[in-house]
């Protein structure tokens, strides 16, 4: 296994599985000074090495909750120590390698190839009252079926973002092909803002959060976990509840524009 730093984003764990190899990767942005990254996983031990905290491998392994990978996490921590790979604290060292320096396509080129990818339009909302907040997203998808969770980009830039992130519920309200204009509005395109972009079509869920009554689908989530990467946070929900508002197709981003997603029945 090994555990990869890079800039802007937390720290994520590769090859969870993998007991006979760990090491520790940073983005080259980090070689200069890697120990303020290093610092949410361990410590410094020297120029090539970090001493890593176990329970820090824990947060960040998707399979922490597995029997298995328990056990054989600790059979590694214990081999570890008796090769004097571990310090009196039980942290387990670990040698620092560079990641390969890719140079990234131009940001044009990429924003071309991705509008080309056909994709719904939502609005994510929390809050309620004067407190309700909304953005109109299209980086939406679902991670898992049992348990039912779901992702959705936000970029951090948003006025809706700290609002969305600070929430421990949020609904994604998928908008039906008609709903253009609620898209527009909740994309900061028509002058309003906040809690007053709200009307009577929506209602405060028993979940927790406002759903607009219209939308073609929506769902409330609560908060399972966020994720900084790039210039966008990744929220994780758990699906907690579900409605069915209309019927007629979807609204659909295509090609930097706005399309009616029809079919027949």
């Amino acid at each position: 296994m090994r555990i990869v730093l890079t800039s802007g984003a937390l720290p994520r764990l590769e090859g969870a599985a993998d007991f006979k190899r760990f090491s520790l990767v940073i983005d080259p942005l980090l070689r200069g000074d890697p120990a303020p990254a290093v610092a949410a996983i361990g410590e410094m031990a020297d120029a090539d090495h970090v001493w890593v905290r176990p329970d820090a491998i824990r947060a960040i392994c998707p399979l922490a909750g597995d029997p298995d990978w328990a056990k054989g996490f600790d059979a590694m921590v214990g081999y570890a120590a008796q090769h004097g790979w571990t310090d009196d604290k039980g942290r387990i060292r670990a040698h620092i390698e560079v990641l390969e320096a890719l140079e990234p396509v131009e940001a044009g080129v990429f924003r071309d190839a991705m509008r080309r990818f056909a994709s719904g339009v939502c609005i994510v909302a929390a809050g309620e009252g004067d407190g309700r907040c909304g953005m109109t997203v299209s980086a939406f998808t679902s991670v898992s079926a049992e348990p039912p969770l779901v992702l959705v980009c936000l970029n951090r830039s948003a006025f809706a973002h700290s609002c969305l992130t600070g929430a421990d519920r949020f609904s994604v309200n998928i908008l039906g092909a008609q709903q253009e204009e609620t898209a527009m509005l909740f994309a900061g395109q028509r002058g309003i803002h906040g809690a007053d972009r709200f009307d009577d079509l929506w209602q405060q869920d028993g979940a927790g959060a406002p759903v607009l009554t219209t939308a073609h689908h929506s769902i409330v989530c609560a908060m399972e976990s966020q994720h900084v990467s790039g210039s966008h946070t990744v929220l994780v929900g758990r699906v907690v509840a579900a409605s069915t508002g209309n019927d007629d197709g979807a609204l659909l981003n295509y090609n930097g524009a706005l399309r009616q997603g029809t079919w027949a029945a």
